[in-house]
C-alpha cells in the first residue's frame, strides 16, 4: 500500500512547515528585490563605483540570505521526513507485533484442536472432549480470525453434532452454548467458500 505524506501529516506539522517555508522565502524575497534596484542584469554587469570592499560586503550579503534560505528549507525537509520515517517504521514493528501475536494465538488455537482430537479418539464425544471443544469455540467466536472456525469445524465428528445437538441426553444450550453458536457461524463460511470455489472453477473452465 503507498504510504501518503500528505494525508498521514498532522494538521499542525503542516501549519508549522508553511511558516518555517515562509520565513525561509523572506530572504530570498528580499535578495531579489534588492538584486533588481541595484544590480543591471540586462548588461550582466555590476554597477561602477564599487571597491573591493565593497563588492566583499555584496558577496556577504547575498552568501548570508542563501544560506538563511537553505538553512530553513533544509530544517523543513529534515523534520518532514524524519517525522514520517519514525512513523512508518512504528507502523511496521506494531503490525510485526500483531502478525506475531496472531502466529501465536493460532499455534495455540492448533495445539487445542489437537487436543480435542486426542480425546475424541480415546473416547468418541466424551464430556472432556465437548468442554474443550466449547471453550475453543468461545476462542474462535472472540477472534477476528475466520480461519479459526473453519479449522475449529474438523474436529466436530458426527457423534460431537449429536451431542451438540442433543441426541445423546446433552443439553444444547445449557451445556455447551459456545460450541452450538460457533456451529451457526460456520455453515455460512463453509457456503461462502463453496461458493467461491464454484465460481473460481468456472473462470478456470471458461478460460480453457
Amino acid at each position: 500500500m503507498r504510504y501518503d505524506y500528505l494525508k498521514e501529516t498532522p494538521r499542525w506539522m503542516l501549519v508549522l512547515l508553511v511558516v518555517v517555508g515562509i520565513f525561509a522565502i523572506l530572504p530570498i524575497a528580499s535578495l531579489v528585490v534588492f538584486a533588481y534596484k541595484k544590480l543591471d542584469f540586462l548588461n550582466f554587469s555590476i554597477p561602477s563605483g564599487l571597491n573591493l570592499s565593497q563588492l566583499g560586503q555584496l558577496g556577504d550579503f547575498f552568501g548570508g540570505h542563501t544560506s538563511a534560505f537553505a538553512g530553513s528549507l533544509s530544517l523543513v525537509v529534515v523534520v518532514f521526513f524524519t517525522f514520517h520515517q519514525a512513523k512508518q517504521q512504528r507502523a511496521f514493528f506494531l503490525s510485526q507485533k500483531a502478525d506475531t501475536l496472531k502466529a501465536a494465538d493460532r499455534q495455540y488455537f492448533l495445539e487445542g484442536i489437537n487436543l480435542i482430537t486426542q480425546w475424541d479418539i480415546n473416547s468418541p464425544g466424551c464430556d472432556q472432549c465437548m468442554r474443550l471443544l466449547d471453550y475453543y469455540s468461545r476462542l474462535a467466536l472472540l477472534s477476528e480470525d475466520r480461519e479459526l472456525l473453519l479449522v475449529l469445524n474438523t474436529v466436530i465428528t458426527a457423534k460431537i453434532r449429536q451431542n451438540l445437538e442433543g441426541k445423546n441426553g446433552s443439553f444444547k444450550v445449557t451445556n455447551y452454548p459456545y460450541a452450538c453458536e460457533a456451529i451457526e457461524k460456520i455453515r455460512p463460511l463453509r457456503e461462502a467458500d463453496a461458493r467461491a470455489q464454484k465460481a473460481s472453477m468456472g473462470k478456470q473452465g471458461g478460460s480453457s
